[in-house]
């Protein structure tokens, strides 16, 4: 069975570390450890990386 596509925006990867939203951070991790795992085909946008990319230091290293 293939795997479901996940396409993701910018704001999903904010919420890794979005410390005034707990809840929404706390999910998010846990998705992301559902993508490292393989779980999902995951997908975004030339906009999405150019965004991430502007993103200071310490917040790029919580996408490791």
């Amino acid at each position: 069975m293939s795997k479901l596509k996940v396409y993701l925006d910018t704001s999903i990867v904010s919420y890794l570390d979005q410390q005034d939203a707990p809840e929404r951070m706390r999910e998010t991790l846990c998705l992301w450890e559902l993508f490292r795992q393989e779980k999902f085909d995951v997908y975004i946008s030339d906009i999405v990386i150019r965004e991430i990319s502007q993103c200071p230091r310490e917040k790029l290293e919580i996408l490791n």
